[in-house]
Order: C-alpha cells, then structure tokens, then sequence
C-alpha cells in the first residue's frame, strides 16, 4: 500500500511541527435544510465533513473533488469558497504537532450516487441543520456554525484563526 503525503512526510520530519492544508465541502440537499456529512473511521464523536489533505500538487479544489469522490462516490464541482480556518497543536492524535489550514467550498453534485467507502467513511448521511448537527471535533463544531450562520446570510468567505 503506498503511503499518503502526511505518511511520507512524517517519515522525514518526525513528531516535529508541520503546516497541512485540508480542503472540504459542503454540500446541500434540495431542500437546502440538510448537509452531507460523514461518519469517519477515526472518531466515533460526531459527524465530520467530507474532505481531506492536500496531496503534493494539488490544488485546493482539485483536493475536495478528489475527496468526495473517494468518500462518497459522488463527483462535485467547486461552487464557491466558504471560508479560511487555521487551526495549530502542539500534539495531535498521532503525536504530532501540527497547522491545519481548513479550506471550505460549497460544492454540487454533478454525477454519481451515494455510497461510502467503508474503509474512510463509515456512514453518510444528509443531516437536518436544525438543530445543528454534533460535529467530531471542536473545529469543524465552529465551522458546522459559521456555514449556518455567516455564510447563509452573506456569500462573503470568513477566516478563523488558531480554531477561533
């Protein structure tokens, strides 16, 4: 099996800092009164947006495409940017200490139908808004709010900086 980017770097750097940017999407119902979300592998706490790292000569864009498609089966297109977030620890689950720069994109289906991938995604579900949904961690909580609140009544991106 070949080793993602995170892997690889890893290998180089060890437990040392190290600055990753992730990409994800959100994409809504018809109704627009429920998002995709995703159960993942590595957290039984709540739901989590469908989406990952970059790998190396990625565009953000090019990454949540790539992503949904690998944990949803669904293939999207970029609609527009929702948001900026950073996020920095000194030790994160794995040890590491690390910056996350989280790159949100509202995001449609294009093709494809519904299917998770078993191995990433362990469910996927259209999950009602209201009340907000629990997300897996603090972070993506903060973002789950934002998307409800900034981003619903202006198309203007927001940033977040250190997971505020």
């Amino acid at each position: 099996m070949n080793k993602n980017y995170i892997a690889r770097m890893r290998e180089k750097v060890g437990h040392e800092g190290m600055i990753f940017v992730s990409a994800y999407g959100v994409l809504w119902n018809e109704a627009h009164d429920a998002i995709l979300l995703e159960k993942r592998w590595d957290s039984d706490a709540g739901w989590g947006f469908p989406g990952g790292y970059l790998e190396y000569k990625d565009s953000p864009m090019q990454a949540v495409i790539r992503e949904f498609k690998e944990e949803t089966n669904i293939d999207v297109e970029v609609i527009r940017v929702l948001g900026i977030s950073t996020n920095i620890t000194d030790k994160n689950s794995w040890g590491d200490a690390q910056e996350t720069i989280g790159i949100g994109f509202e995001v449609k289906q294009v093709a494809g139908y519904l299917k998770k991938d078993g191995t990433e995604t362990l469910d996927l579900q259209f999950v009602p808004i209201d009340p907000e949904p629990v997300m897996f961690v603090p972070q993506a909580q903060e973002t789950m709010h934002r998307i409800l609140t900034e981003n619903e009544i202006s198309d203007q991106p927001w940033l977040r900086e250190n997971g505020e």
